[in-house]
């Protein structure tokens, strides 16, 4: 009896990696599609570091639908991809966004723990982002010029973040998508909060 739970639970975890390492291939394809696509595109203002960041979405609907460990996954392979595609690969453009994007999905991660819902946790995702990306900055140029620039990032966060968490709330809550996984996100730790 034992044997046959055991196996059968092999079987559908194998389907999860599966479905799973398909979604995160997809994923990111899709998030450096859309990091270059916004690089083709103008700044939406006429200043250094100011991006909507549309990639983020992917990064967004990869937490909501598969996890953490997903996530981080598409989110390095979309920057070193996007980066390697747009010819700065290792550059400080690519720790820029190292910096950026690690600190967004720790603290998105964090709030999705909390069920917070993904409007909200995209616009702090966009804070902490420039946080990072500042932080990368402050340690590459060495300048105390830099902490005059530091509200300008923070308070093109807001409608940024807001931007993506609303078109990443729309597909979190998509019926079609979740079908497709197999599995409502937020219904398993509770309902998100808005």
């Amino acid at each position: 009896m034992f044997l046959v739970w055991y196996l059968e639970e092999q079987e559908v975890l194998g389907i999860r990696r599966t479905v799973s390492l398909g979604a995160v291939g997809f994923l990111a394809g899709l998030g450096v599609v859309l990091h270059m696509v916004e690089g083709c595109l103008p700044p939406p203002l006429p200043l250094p570091g100011i991006k909507v960041g549309l990639a983020n979405v992917v990064t967004l609907v990869a937490l909501f639908f598969f996890g953490g460990r997903e996530a981080l996954y598409v989110v390095l392979i979309r920057i070193a991809l996007g980066n390697l595609f747009s010819g700065t690969l290792l550059g400080v453009a690519f720790f820029l966004s190292l910096g950026g994007g690690l600190s967004s999905l720790g603290i998105m991660g964090a709030l999705r723990q909390k069920n917070v819902s993904p409007l909200w946790t995209s616009l702090l995702g966009a804070v902490f982002h420039n946080l990072g990306q500042w932080v990368v900055a402050f340690l590459y140029v060495q300048s105390r010029a830099l902490l005059f620039y530091l509200p300008v990032l923070l308070l093109w966060a807001v409608p940024a973040g807001f931007g993506v968490g609303y078109l990443g709330m729309l597909l979190v809550r998509n019926e079609a998508l979740w079908r497709k996984t197999g599995d409502k996100p937020g219904a398993s730790p509770g309902r998100f909060r808005d």
